[in-house]
């Protein structure tokens, strides 16, 4: 008889797994399980690895205007080449003779080593210890087998039923551990329940599993756990945007989005990663559910994209794509596959849809400005592909929402209807009417940095005569751009620093809050000077343009600090390029800026990379001073870093 229960169990255990696997493949789209089946090998026992293709932040150009394909190599791993040490690269230096810029910075590109990305094994998943590579069938089964054997063995011996088993060891998913059985049914859990209070305890699963079918707890859980995301979504004050402020903006756009998510699983999934990922660093916990939701949104994502898009499902998919770039930065390079990054393929979007993007308004202009924004973070930090030079002017003659024709907004769905009306607001109209034209004037001042970066020694020939007197002419003209520019800004900017000016027209904290953000978009404006010097003109000595910047963004950054213990997190690319080019007490006082933010107890308001920054630039000064000669920021990472690509 033991023999026969026991063999009745192992019978119950298969068939449950075997619903399991059948679920597992439903949640993916049936072009994904195709691809997925088409690539199947078997090596021992059967596994299948998504895509093949080129190699991390490598597009192929004939791909650029065709469906983003963001693949990985046939491989799955990537080949790791030890860098030499600090030392040994800085005693080569300091033996050269003569020193100049060229000779050392050009010298390091063709003679320094090659630092590619770490290692993946293809049997390991690099974006989740709990997502494998390969599913084994056998194993997965027997996992469930063992779970029920013990769940079983446990009621044996006590006739309570407390025995408390998490539905995360019973799922494929890597979901957290629930109250599923006892929150069966419920639609919202309580704010308080979602983010400060302990999760509680999984209620006891009875033996039989007509009682409590384990797809039922696991469905549960998984249904539980994305309210609570949801909920968390909400609840989201101002995220650490590196690219541009957020704090009042924030407000205005996530209750849209949200609502347009509701009609487009894709960016539902994307919200669903993107909370994951802030609820578990507010919690401090490792995220485990985001990956999952990341392949689900970009498998949707590019299968909405292949054919004629509609206006109203891009502006959607643009902030599904937002969404995940942001999830990237607060998370990456673990989140997503080799090659599946938007953060270095979101620029084929941008290119792809310029024309149709360019005229929006309302919550379409602030996601493709991001995104933008966000882009040109990437190309700074080294993404390969086209600079989009000729990408222009972003946001238009305005950011002031339009609600449209009498017969567009009969077509309107719901969640567009909010989202207008939302974007139609008096609070929303009048505080674009104050920062809509500093933020153009910012989005404006960021694309030059896309010139900039075309004519650094990474993206073209530089060092012969004939070279650096292109170069020389392209600089000039960049830089008569900025001055016009900043001749032209809003005359609103120049109460960066008097808000009580504004306590006629705004409330103190808004008042307060819009002075911030235009110090934040000075301060990356005049970083753009320090940065053209040195791209351009870095063998000639500093001009009073650059050390002007200098001293105001210090300045800048000293009347921030008046009331706040840390600098927002948008100044540290400021700090870093100043303090390349300022004096030792400047440089001295703005490590000490840098390291306080860096040791920031708050890690959700904390730069996703500043300590990084922080040791880049205490290693790029301190070859400068040894050399006498700028030192080039990617040559110096690739030495430093595993992964180069860290976004400042």
């Amino acid at each position: 008889m033991q023999m026969r229960g026991s063999g009745t169990r192992h019978e119950h255990a298969i068939d449950a797994g075997r619903a399991l696997m059948s679920l597992h493949l439903q949640h993916l789209p049936s072009f994904a399980i195709a691809r997925a089946s088409s690539t199947c090998v078997t090596s021992g026992r059967q596994k299948c690895q998504y895509g093949g293709g080129a190699g991390y932040g490598q597009i192929r150009p004939a791909e650029e205007d065709r469906l983003l394909d963001l693949s990985t190599p046939q491989d799955g791993r990537r080949v790791e080449k030890r860098a030499p040490s600090i030392a040994a690269s800085s005693a080569s230096s300091s033996a050269s003779d003569p020193t100049t810029f060229f000779s050392t910075v050009l010298q390091s590109e063709e003679q320094g080593p090659e630092c590619l990305l770490p290692t993946f094994s293809s049997g390991t998943s690099s974006y989740g210890q709990d997502l494998p590579g390969e599913f084994d069938m056998g194993n997965f089964i027997g996992g469930i087998t063992s779970e029920l054997e013990q769940r079983q063995h446990g009621l044996n011996l006590t006739s309570e039923t407390s025995d408390r088993t998490s539905p995360a060891s019973l799922s494929p998913l890597p979901f957290p551990a629930e109250d599923a059985h006892a929150n069966r049914g419920r639609s919202t859990l309580p704010p308080d329940d979602t983010i400060n209070s302990p999760r509680s305890p999984v209620a006891a699963v009875p033996s039989t599993g007509a009682d409590c079918p384990i797809l039922d707890i696991w469905s549960a859980a998984k249904a539980t756990y994305e309210e609570q995301l949801l909920q968390h979504f909400l609840v989201i004050e101002s995220p650490p945007a590196i690219f541009t402020p957020l704090d009042v903006e924030w407000k205005f756009v996530k209750k849209p989005l949200l609502a347009l998510a509701r009609e487009f699983n894709p960016l539902m999934q994307a919200i669903y990663c993107f909370s994951d990922i802030h609820k578990s660093k507010y919690e401090g916990r490792a995220w485990r559910s985001a990956p999952f939701y990341y392949r689900l949104a970009s498998a949707e994502i590019q299968s909405r994209i292949i054919d004629d898009v509609t206006e109203s499902i891009l502006k959607k998919v643009f902030a599904a794509v937002f969404l995940l770039m942001f999830a990237e930065l607060m998370s990456s390079p673990d989140l997503s596959r080799p090659g599946n990054s938007y953060l270095h393929t979101g620029y084929l979007l941008l290119k792809k849809f310029f024309n149709k993007t360019k005229s929006w308004r309302g919550h379409g202009h602030l996601l493709v400005s991001w995104i933008s924004l966000l882009d040109v973070k990437a190309l700074i930090a080294g993404r390969d592909g086209d600079p989009l030079v000729e990408l222009g002017d972003l946001s238009g003659s305005g950011s002031q929402n339009q609600v449209g024709s009498p017969n567009s907004e009969k077509q309107a769905t719901a969640g567009e209807k909010e989202a207008d009306e939302a974007f139609s607001s008096p609070s929303f109209l009048v505080y674009d009417a104050v920062v809509g034209p500093a933020f153009h004037f910012f989005v404006n001042a960021q694309q030059v940095i896309r010139r900039i970066v075309r004519i650094d020694l990474h993206h073209r020939s530089r060092g012969t005569l004939s070279d650096e007197f292109e170069v020389l002419q392209i600089a000039h003209k960049v830089g008569a751009d900025l001055e016009s520019l900043w001749n032209s800004r809003p005359a609103v900017l120049d109460v960066y620093d008097r808000p009580e000016e504004l306590h006629d027209t705004l409330t103190r904290p808004v008042a307060v809050q819009v002075c911030r953000t235009f110090r934040q978009y000075i301060a990356n404006f005049l970083a753009n000077f320090i940065y053209l010097h040195r791209v351009a003109f870095a063998i000639y000595p500093r001009t009073d343009r650059v050390n002007g910047a200098v001293d105001k963004i210090i300045r800048l950054a000293s009347v921030e600090l008046d009331g706040a213990k840390y600098l927002p997190v948008s100044f540290l690319w400021p700090l870093f390029i100043a303090g390349l080019e300022g004096s030792l007490p400047q440089r001295q006082w703005i490590l000490n800026e840098m390291r306080r933010m860096a040791e920031n107890d708050n890690i959700v308001q904390r730069h996703p990379n500043a300590d990084k920054a922080l040791l880049l630039l205490e290693e790029m000064t301190r070859r400068q001073d040894a050399s006498k000669a700028s030192a080039d920021s990617k040559c110096v990472r690739k030495e430093l870093f595993p992964d180069f690509f860290i976004m400042i």
